[in-house]
């Protein structure tokens, strides 16, 4: 009789459990678990507004102009060197007959003279001077221009690592979504079996707590989607915190090539390329800081037109041309010279210094975001596990619960477990997507992310 009423009782509860999913929508509240949608961004067009906005790429080509401008300015030290001058000239003075000249005439009482007239120069050798000086200049155009694809390089990662931290924020709100609907229709079934007096005030209390748990994290996933849509408006150049709809990335897993020959790449990335020309920049000057030492031979013509007049009417006009040779070369200087190569020869080995310091440091980022791969790839074998045994381990709670054999406490622990293993999955997948990038990117490449077109 016992045993006949207890089955019953499972039967009963059996029943109205398959039941209550229409009851429980109609007797739960209503809770918005949708997030807003924005304006769709695609990650192409991401990069290509960061590379046209952001300052720091703005910069670089604005220092290349720079850099490309001072080339031609030693350029110049190669052709002739023309100036015109002009120049004039009025004085006075009392006429005192003691005062005569040594012609035997008075001083003018007022006297004007005015020249003009064109002087050229043209510089013939130098012992190296102007070749080393023009040099130095083409190798730190060069520099400039490793400096202009480093920054693109820079941006393209910055924006793609944002990008793709949006969409594990995007992953994270979706899954505290799909928390927050089933808790909410479970809160809705034990509040119905409740009030059939077949479930405790305890029970719909614990799942109450479990629901607003959910709703508070919920919340805050959708704050972090928030701040990392604003850090992606950051690295793309512009200002906001817009909300975006995003194409998303295929999370596959892809096995690296071998550490050595990613090492062997990183020595192409533009970054020690800019520091190599800067490098030979300064040595270059320095040469030429060197060779100030030497004699200078140039060529030099002139030619002008003078006009001379006094009250007197004694009128002198004229022209006049010059050509011929001068030889310089420096005796003291107070230390100019000296200086000048100490300050070459200090920015060489700066330079060097600094060539060092890149290829150590892309080195180790290569090996860091290496390992990084790794370490992801079996984050996401071992969550996926994970996934799948508290998916199970949820459907066995709720059948044991459904029966009477378990306690609902077994059912909302075991929510809770598949909601840790599915977000454990979801921030390994798109962190390893991110160790990709940073990856292709110190070891001087860029990655190349397959857009999946079933999620949009």
């Amino acid at each position: 009789m016992f045993y006949s009423r207890n089955l019953c009782s499972l039967t009963l509860v059996a029943s109205l459990w398959a039941l209550i999913p229409a009851l429980s929508q109609a007797q739960a509240p209503a809770r918005s678990v949708t997030s807003p949608q924005g304006s769709f961004l695609g990650l192409q067009q991401a990069i290509e507004t960061g590379l046209q906005n952001h300052p720091i790429v703005q910069e670089a080509n604005a220092g290349l102009a720079a850099s490309s401008a001072r080339t031609d300015q030693t350029k110049s030290l190669y052709y002739p060197q023309v100036y015109a001058n002009a120049d004039g000239a009025a004085g006075s003075a009392r006429i005192n007959p003691r005062f005569v000249t040594p012609a035997g005439g008075l001083l003018a009482p007022n006297l004007s003279q005015y020249t003009a007239g064109v002087l050229a120069s043209q510089r013939i050798y130098d012992f190296g001077f102007t070749k080393n000086l023009v040099e130095s200049s083409q190798y730190g155009e060069r520099a400039q221009e490793q400096d202009v694809n480093a920054r693109r390089a820079l941006v393209i990662v910055s924006i793609q690592r944002s990008y793709l931290n949006s969409l594990k924020r995007q992953k994270l709100v979706r899954i505290a979504e799909e928390t927050v609907r089933e808790r909410g229709i479970i809160t809705g079934q034990v509040d119905t079996l409740y009030r059939q007096q077949l479930k405790s005030k305890l029970d719909l209390d614990l799942v109450k707590v479990e629901l607003v748990n959910a709703e508070s994290l919920l919340v805050r996933s959708r704050n972090d989607l928030k701040s990392s849509f604003a850090d992606l408006n950051r690295t793309m150049g512009i200002a906001g915190s817009e909300d975006y709809t995003l194409e998303d990335i295929t999370t596959d897993v892809k096995i690296p090539r071998a550490l050595g020959a990613l090492i062997s790449d990183s020595l192409a990335h533009p970054e020690l390329k800019r520091a190599k020309e800067q490098t030979a920049s300064a040595e270059a000057k320095k040469r030429a800081m060197k060779s100030q030492y030497l004699p200078t031979v140039s060529a030099i013509a002139s030619g002008g037109y003078y006009d001379t007049f006094d009250p007197n009417r004694n009128v002198t006009t004229g022209g006049w041309w010059a050509a011929g040779g001068v030889v310089s070369m420096p005796l003291f200087t107070g230390g100019l010279i000296e200086n000048q190569v100490k300050e070459a020869a200090a920015q060489e080995a700066a330079a060097l210094a600094q060539s060092t310091n890149i290829e150590q440091a892309l080195t180790q980022q290569v090996t860091n975001a290496y390992l990084d791969t790794v370490t992801f790839t079996q984050q996401i074998k071992l969550a996926e596990e994970l996934v799948k045994t508290a998916q199970e381990a949820l459907n066995l709670a709720k059948q044991r619960y459904k029966l009477g054999l378990g306690s609902i406490v077994e059912v909302t622990q075991s929510e809770v477990g598949l909601t840790a293993a599915q977000t454990k999955l979801a921030e390994a997948q798109y962190d390893y997507k991110i160790a990709e990038v940073t990856l292709a990117y110190a070891s001087g490449g860029q990655a190349q992310l397959e857009i999946d077109p079933t999620i949009r």
